[in-house]
């Protein structure tokens, strides 16, 4: 019980530990509550099963809109958290996704849209994206 309690406790300490570093350089997930938490979770879901499959322009749409909570460090902890869950589930589909996701994000926070803006570098670097699975 008490180590379950410690990984709580260390799961919660890097979790905050990401949020706070969001609030220091005023990123948009920096600005949820403690009450919205849980929204966090809702817009992960929501990038993987919806996001991933859009096209280009609705890509640029819900990442301006939508978003804006998971593009940060908190994203990226949240991400590379649902990636192991998913490994230890044997679930390889949605870890590929949940990856590209993180590869997204990454690369939003190292060039904001200069490089997502573009079509072809979209598509390079979302491999669920409709021109790679037209059929979804």
């Amino acid at each position: 019980m008490s180590l379950h309690n410690a990984f709580v406790n260390d799961m919660n300490e890097k979790f905050m530990g990401a949020l706070g570093k969001d609030r220091m350089y005023k990123r948009p997930c920096g600005s949820v509550t403690d009450q919205q938490i849980w929204m966090l979770g809702v817009l992960m879901t929501y990038m993987v099963d919806k996001v991933l499959r859009f096209s280009h322009k609705d890509f640029l749409a819900a990442i301006r809109c939508d978003l804006g909570p998971l593009l940060g460090d908190t994203g990226l902890w949240m991400f590379k958290n649902y990636t192991a869950y998913l490994a230890e589930q044997g679930d390889d589909e949605r870890k590929k996704m949940s990856r590209v996701c993180t590869d997204l994000i990454e690369k939003y926070l190292e060039t904001e849209l200069d490089v997502l803006n573009k079509e072809n570098k979209y598509n390079l670097f979302n491999r669920f994206g409709p021109k790679k699975c037209p059929d979804k």
